[in-house]
């Protein structure tokens, strides 16, 4: 009881009569006349004092609690869009070339002043300060970067240039839209673990007299001296339990016997209804906190998948559309869009009946390749030593188990590991893309859905 006593003691000193007599205090006792008493992040503001003479102070304490979810929304809204508008602005093609308007370093230092930027701006409170983006961020900047239809003819079967060009803005805007949905999902569990926002605020005068009864106070303190008891409210179930009478007794055992025994029974079932009842109180509002926790992650990943959806009908019609132009104008399509088989053309080599893509499955949580994988990739392989006009899109994916972040860097580390393992082959690695959506097409914890997809493209 002495500890909490000195530390509620020590606590009210530094708070309040501290800050109190270094403002009031000094030469010629000058002062500003407004003093400002965060309870956090610090104990004061840290504005410059105003040379002003007055015998009234004024003390304004701000108390600070975890942003709700409006508020969560206001502020992802906020940053979300000044980062979408510039990634929309961030890149332009140049003779089939994708090039990044500063170098990727400042890009990816660009994103990261935007969010402070914006917390700085807005006086956006937070527990702490944003580190900036993710690894998975710079990756993502550096495969943009590396973009080059020159070398990769995402665009073959283009009726003319203008069709040609539309098809690579649209892989080009894909991809700046996988970008903007990893910067937002870091901002929104930013938001989610830091933003503090004002609950209330405290304001108290401190005329001439009693200023000087705090510097008296503060200035006769002896940390030596004994703490004065503090008066504490307690509720009506602990004063029971403090006014009850202990009636029993003990015999030579010191065992309670007869009636003795049946009030040490009445007590420890008082006590234990109490604990059982605190508990679940605390149960309710963990349980209350955790299901406000998971609809927001549910309605912000609807969100976004919805978003993708959206994105990914307009590359498969825009798909569809080069294999009409392509029958159209060879009578010889380069793919049909509705089997699973691409009819190679009279110039290709000795492959035939090539699918139109193959699939490599992971254990749960794993990115490691079973020697089924690696038959299946020694096949790709071959396939591509006989037709080297033949290119991959490698694309990674995960079930739903777990966090939907981990996940998109899980469906990533797979995506390269089956890249790594065809490059180390011989094979160039321009004739590789490689993409990774996490578990978006995923619904369920399904072994199917643990994989990597190859497609093969001419």
């Amino acid at each position: 009881m002495k500890k909490l006593t000195l530390k509620v003691q020590m606590t009210w000193l530094r708070t309040l009569i501290l800050p109190t007599f270094l403002l009031v205090s000094g030469l010629g006792l000058y002062a500003q006349r407004t003093t400002v008493i965060n309870h956090f992040p610090k104990d004061t503001t840290g504005k410059e004092l105003v040379p002003t003479k007055t015998a009234e102070h004024r003390i304004v304490i701000n108390y600070y609690e975890p942003a709700d979810a409006q508020e969560l929304d206001q502020f992802q809204e906020l940053v979300s869009s000044y980062l979408n508008l510039y990634i929309d602005k961030c890149a332009i093609i140049s003779e089939g070339d994708v090039k990044l308007k500063r170098s990727k370093k400042e890009t990816k230092k660009d994103l990261d002043q935007i969010v402070i930027g914006a917390l700085a701006f807005y006086e956006y409170e937070k527990l702490q300060d944003f580190k900036g983006f993710s690894k998975m961020v710079e990756n993502k900047i550096n495969a943009i970067d590396a973009l080059d239809f020159n070398k990769f003819e995402f665009a073959a079967g283009a009726a003319d240039e203008e069709s040609k060009n539309r098809m690579q803005k649209f892989y080009l805007q894909k991809e700046l839209s996988d970008l903007k949905l990893l910067v937002n999902m870091e901002v929104g569990i930013y938001g989610d673990d830091n933003l503090m926002v004002v609950s209330s605020s405290d304001e108290t005068i401190i005329d001439e007299d009693v200023k000087q009864r705090i510097i008296d106070q503060y200035t006769a303190y002896d940390p030596d001296k004994p703490l004065e008891p503090i008066k504490v409210q307690l509720s009506d179930e602990s004063m029971a339990l403090i006014n009850f009478k202990d009636v029993s007794t003990l015999d030579s055992t010191g065992i309670p016997v007869g009636d003795d025994l049946q009030s040490e029974s009445d007590f420890a079932a008082q006590v234990l209804q109490l604990l059982e009842a605190n508990n679940a109180k605390l149960d309710g509002m963990q349980q209350q906190i955790d299901d406000l926790r998971a609809e927001q992650i549910r309605l912000w990943q609807q969100q976004q998948d919805d978003k993708n959806i959206a994105m990914q009908k307009q590359i498969d019609d825009l798909r569809e559309m080069v294999f009409a132009l392509v029958k159209m104008n060879t009578g010889e399509p380069l793919a049909n869009a509705g089997s699973d088989i691409i009819k190679p053309g009279k110039s290709e080599s000795t492959v035939t009946n090539l699918p139109k893509s193959m699939n490599i499955y992971f254990a749960k949580g794993s990115v490691e390749l079973d020697a089924n994988s690696k038959m299946s990739l020694n096949e790709i392989v071959d396939i591509l030593a006989r037709s080297p006009s033949l290119k991959l899109i490698v694309t990674g994916y995960a079930d739903k188990t777990g966090d939907a972040a981990k996940n998109l860097l899980l469906s990533q580390q797979r995506a390269n590991k089956v890249k790594q393992f065809l490059a180390a082959s011989g094979l160039p690695q321009d004739r590789f893309i490689t993409k990774y959506f996490g578990d978006r097409d995923s619904s369920s914890e399904n072994s199917n859905d643990r994989k990597v997809e190859i497609e093969f493209v001419r």
